[in-house]
């Protein structure tokens, strides 16, 4: 119990379960809890600590054993959306660049179109009067 501190707890390993399993389940012949607090705090209040930090300890690693794979599933998963977040900035970008290039192409295009209609139109009037 000295070997786990407050932030050693997920040092636990299965051995120390396995070991500490059959005082977790110890029962009175007529089938009452023995290794619980209130029964433990009628011998000592520091046995009453023990027995309650034992429990949670053990049920602390058996939770783990469920939500680190979990945890580390949602870490790789993070590294993932980061990247995709990145591809999709650079792809946002490129796209935003695009867009000013086809602007400024359509203006250029519209300028060029007027200046070709205003030719247009001035070629219509000198034949007008030349007929």
């Amino acid at each position: 119990m000295l070997d786990f501190s407050q932030n050693e707890k997920d040092l636990i390993n299965e051995e120390t379960i396995e070991l500490l399993e059959p005082y977790l389940t110890l029962r009175t012949p007529d089938d009452r809890e023995i290794f619980i607090g209130p029964v433990a705090k009628k011998s000592s209040s520091a046995l009453e600590g023990m027995c309650v930090w034992a429990a949670a300890m053990s049920d602390y690693h058996k939770q783990s054993k469920i939500v680190k794979p979990k945890l580390r599933m949602l870490e790789i998963k993070m590294v993932e959306l980061k990247e995709a977040e990145d591809n999709l900035a650079a792809a946002e970008a490129e796209l935003a660049e695009v867009t000013a290039l086809k602007e400024r192409l359509r203006k250029k295009f519209d300028e060029q179109m007027a200046e070709s209609n205003a030719l247009q139109e001035r070629a219509s009037k000198t034949r007008k009067k030349m007929d």
